[in-house]
């Protein structure tokens, strides 16, 4: 793939997922703690972004960072960690859910 078709992608990506969360780029900047000006040179690919950055938009944008480089369309294998950690916070929701209902039903 050439480095063009990877920004490209890349940025498709980014402002796909910014818009499916309804974050504008001022609330997805602030949330990664970065200016709204490098997040706009970022999806207009004018620029990357660090690693680090790269792994914050991930976090926010509630993805693996490889898959804000992968080609629409492209099907996603979740792993066993990515399920592991789905489950672990399921559990964990569930868990504070009924600790709720029981000191409910207690009082």
């Amino acid at each position: 793939m050439k480095i063009e078709t990877l920004k490209t992608v890349y940025t498709a990506n980014l402002k796909q997922l910014r818009t499916a969360k309804k974050l504008s780029q001022a609330e997805l900047s602030e949330k990664i703690h970065i200016t709204e000006k490098f997040y706009s040179d970022i999806e207009t690919g004018r620029k990357w972004g660090s690693f680090e950055t790269i792994v914050d938009l991930a976090n926010a944008l509630d993805v693996e960072p490889y898959e804000l480089f992968l080609p629409k369309g492209s099907v996603i294998s979740h792993n066993e960690k990515r399920t592991k950690d789905l489950m672990k916070r399921l559990r964990s929701n569930f868990s504070e859910l009924v600790d709720t209902m029981e000191e409910f039903l207690a009082e």
